[in-house]
């Protein structure tokens, strides 16, 4: 079993070094980075494709059925009032099991 954690540690600790002492990339060095460069001149295939129409966010009510001038609206179901009681925030701790129980 200890062979086995220390060959897991040499592998977790080199992948981990691996990757922490990779090279990463001078950009520095790119075409880009150069004072005479022209972005103005870049192409932009991006630009062409990512074109998002807008679309409406509003709806059309004159194609349902109550914009209908049949429509009558006295026959819609009556909506009963929502009663919201609002509970205690005390509680009887004389009711608890424990307490009935007798083991307290």
């Amino acid at each position: 079993m200890n062979k086995l954690t220390s060959v897991a540690l040499t592998l977790a600790i080199g992948c981990i070094s691996t990757s922490a002492m990779a090279e990463r990339p001078d950009f520095s060095k790119t075409a880009a980075a150069r004072a005479d460069y022209d972005f103005s001149k870049n192409v932009s295939a991006a630009m062409n494709s990512n074109d998002i129409k807008p679309v409406s966010t509003r709806h059309d009510f004159s194609k349902t059925l109550a914009a209908t001038s049949g429509y009558d609206f006295s026959k819609n179901p009556q909506v009963e009032p929502v009663k919201h009681t609002h509970p205690s925030s005390r509680h009887d701790f004389s009711k608890t099991e424990a307490l009935l129980d007798g083991s307290l």
